[in-house]
């Protein structure tokens, strides 16, 4: 199969939504990987997940969900982006349409309450949207907590506006287009 996929072995950054990767693997060398990225003071993992997982306790940052309300969260962090003047215009400008229209919508998005409306701390999640603007990589894995539950789609824009405003796109350590022979 086809479609993007994120150089975990080369990132700085890893966040993992709705994916508990310790025991669903899905990329090689899975547990190894993870203890890597979680010793490695120069990384970072961000978990976006009700449960606390095997992966999330290894996490530098656990944004702990309210089931049900991952677009809050996700939204709330690309605000913080767009706010915060954390977005790698130009990158977004060379390679992306429509970022005027991002900007406006999020612009507008109170993330206190959004991050209330989660039930994540708001600073914590500020801080994980800021260490994600921050990182030369970042590497993104959603997984059947999103793609199988409420607003999946929306979801999915979310997480992909997180790491497209942030130039994360065909750079090593970030989201890339690859084919395998086994999905």
């Amino acid at each position: 199969g086809g479609g993007v996929r994120a150089d975990f072995e080369h990132t700085e950054v890893a966040v993992f939504v709705g994916k508990n990767p310790w025991q669903s693997h899905g990329m090689p060398r899975a547990r190894t990987l993870l203890k890597e990225i979680a010793n490695d003071p120069a990384r970072a993992m961000i978990v976006i997940d009700p449960k606390r997982s095997e992966t999330a306790e290894l996490a530098e940052f656990h944004l702990a969900v309210t089931p049900g309300t991952d677009a809050f969260c996700l939204a709330a962090m690309v605000a913080v982006l767009v706010q915060e003047g954390l977005v790698k215009r130009s990158w977004v400008d060379e390679h992306t349409a429509g970022f005027e229209q991002i900007a406006e919508a999020f612009s507008a998005i109170d993330v206190d309450a959004y991050a209330a409306r989660c039930g994540v701390d708001a600073e914590l999640l500020r801080s994980a949207a800021r260490r994600i603007a921050s990182a030369a990589s970042v590497a993104v894995f959603e997984d059947l907590g999103i793609q199988m539950n409420r607003h999946s789609t929306m979801n999915s824009w979310l997480e992909k506006l997180l790491w497209t405003l942030t130039g994360n796109f065909a750079i090593p350590g970030g989201q890339y287009m690859g084919t395998s022979l086994v999905n």
